[in-house]
C-alpha cells in the first residue's frame, strides 16, 4: 500500500509521531517507510525534505512506483524503534514552499502578460521555467515581474482542492493533470490562487501568496526554440539582491562612478582593451616583418 502523505493538507507541521511500516537497505544505509509522513519526497521538480527520525539525520526522501515513501538515513544510524519522532527541517521546507508557490505565480504571469505558456519547470538551487517564447527583453520581463509581485503583495489565499476527474471542468487549469495522480482513489489535487492560477500539483505551498515575499527573474537563455528563465523567491531573492548590490556599488565606488554609470564604463573599457590588443598585434606583425 502507498504511504499516507500528510503534507498534502498540512505543509506547516514539522514535528510528529510516526510508526515504522517497513525497512530496507539502500546503498548500505537504512531506508525507512512510515505509515504516515510529513516528509516530502523528491518529485515534480521539487527537491526532497531533510530532517531527523528518532534523532537520526534524514539525508534523502524518495517514493517508489507503488507510492511508498522511503526515508534514507545517515550512515551508521542503525535500526529504529517501531515508534519514532520525525522532525522536518523547517528552514528548507519553507524555502521550497516559497520557490514552488512563486513558480505557480510567475508561470501564470508569463502566460497572462506575454501569452507565454510554461512547458516545464524545476526547483533547484535556482528555479527554472521554460516558456513558449522565442525572444524577450528586460522591459517585458519587468512587466511580468510586476504582475507576479502584485499578486504576492495582495497576499491572496491559496486554496487546495481534492477533485475527481469529472470535476476538473470547473477549473480553468493552466496545465493538464499528470498521469500519475498523487491522491488516493485517483483524486486530483488542485492548487488554486483565486483569480490568478489553478494547477494540478502535489508539492508543498504557502498558505498565502504574501509568504512568497518577492519574485525575481535573474537570467534567461534560449533552449529548443523556447526561453528558459531562472528565478528566485523570498529569502533566496533577498540574498541574491544583496551580493549583486554589493558588487555593483563596490565596483562603481572603486572607479568613482555612479551606480548607473558602471555598465557604460565597463563597455568603454572593453572597447579600449580590444583596440589596444589590435594595435599590439599590428605592431608585432611589423616587427616580425622588419
Amino acid at each position: 500500500m502507498s504511504s499516507e502523505r500528510l503534507y498534502y493538507d498540512d505543509a506547516y507541521t514539522t514535528r510528529f509521531a510516526a510508526k515504522v511500516a517497513a525497512r530496507e537497505s539502500r546503498d548500505g544505509r537504512e531506508a525507512v517507510e512510515l505509515e504516515a509522513t510529513y516528509f516530502y519526497p523528491e518529485s515534480g521538480g521539487q527537491e526532497a525534505d531533510r530532517g531527523t527520525l528518532a534523532g537520526a539525520r534524514v539525508i534523502d526522501v524518495q517514493d517508489d512506483d507503488s507510492g511508498r515513501v522511503w526515508h534514507l538515513l545517515e550512515e551508521g544510524a542503525g535500526a529504529l524503534e517501531p515508534a519514532v519522532e520525525g522532525v522536518v527541517d523547517w528552514a528548507r521546507r519553507f524555502d521550497h514552499m516559497q520557490q514552488h508557490t512563486g513558480q505557480h505565480v510567475l508561470s501564470a504571469a508569463f502566460e497572462r502578460v506575454l501569452g507565454a505558456h510554461t512547458v516545464s519547470s524545476r526547483l533547484g538551487e535556482r528555479g527554472t521555467i521554460e516558456v513558449e517564447r522565442a525572444d524577450v527583453d528586460w522591459r517585458e520581463v519587468e512587466r511580468v515581474e510586476d504582475a507576479a509581485n502584485a499578486v504576492v503583495w495582495e497576499d491572496r489565499e491559496i486554496v487546495r482542492h481534492w477533485v475527481d476527474e469529472d470535476d476538473l471542468a470547473r477549473f480553468d487549469l493552466r496545465k493538464p493533470p499528470p498521469r500519475d495522480r498523487a491522491g488516493a482513489g485517483g483524486r486530483i489535487r488542485i492548487v488554486e490562487i483565486p483569480g490568478w492560477d489553478a494547477s494540478p500539483c502535489g508539492g508543498t505551498h504557502t498558505r498565502r501568496t504574501g509568504e512568497i515575499g518577492a519574485i525575481k527573474v535573474v537570467r534567461w537563455e534560449r533552449v529548443r526554440g523556447h526561453l528558459r528563465f531562472e528565478f528566485l523567491c523570498g529569502a533566496r531573492a533577498l540574498r541574491d539582491h544583496a551580493w549583486r548590490t554589493e558588487a555593483l556599488v563596490e565596483g562603481a565606488r572603486r572607479r568613482t562612478l555612479g551606480d548607473r554609470e558602471l555598465l557604460t564604463h565597463l563597455e568603454r573599457a572593453a572597447e579600449e582593451r580590444d583596440e589596444l590588443r589590435k594595435r599590439l598585434d599590428e605592431m608585432s606583425d611589423r616587427l616580425l616583418l622588419a
